[in-house]
């Protein structure tokens, strides 16, 4: 039986498709095996998520996701987002935002599985994997322009 529960935490005002989110992710993770395993998506401002960056990895930098693992059975974690920084880089990769995003939530829980970006070797390793789940599954419409 496949049971998680995901839940989004958006800033208030925020137009976003939550429901169509949470689908996504639980098919990234059922995509990845995970049968039983709850997780947050949370999205931030760039204030909040550079704050976070500082605090956290010491870094006074705004940037596009953070992960932070779960201490609890079976809570994989939180995924930390910033949407300002997602629409900026489909620009920057003339990307759609709604892909972007979707490549942003896998990237963040890739992180929660341990992976790493931090050499050439461990990026390529987390890239491919990160493309190879994109391409399985279907990409929802998010609600971002």
């Amino acid at each position: 039986m496949f049971l998680m529960a995901v839940t989004v935490v958006a800033l208030r005002g925020l137009k976003i498709k939550k429901r169509n989110i949470k689908n996504f992710v639980r098919k990234v993770l059922k995509s990845l095996e995970m049968k039983k395993m709850d997780l947050s998506i949370v999205f931030v401002d760039k204030n909040e998520i550079q704050e976070i960056n500082r605090k956290f990895r010491g870094v006074d930098a705004v940037t596009d996701v953070m992960s932070f693992y779960g201490y609890e059975e079976d809570y994989l974690g939180d995924v930390i987002i910033c949407l300002d920084m997602v629409k900026e880089n489909a620009v920057n990769y003339k990307e759609d935002p709604n892909i972007e995003l979707g490549r942003v939530i896998v990237h963040g829980i890739l992180h929660l599985l341990g992976y790493k970006d931090y050499t050439d070797e461990e990026r390529e390793v987390m890239f491919k994997k990160q493309e190879e789940i994109l391409i399985s599954i279907d990409l929802y419409d998010f609600g971002l322009k």
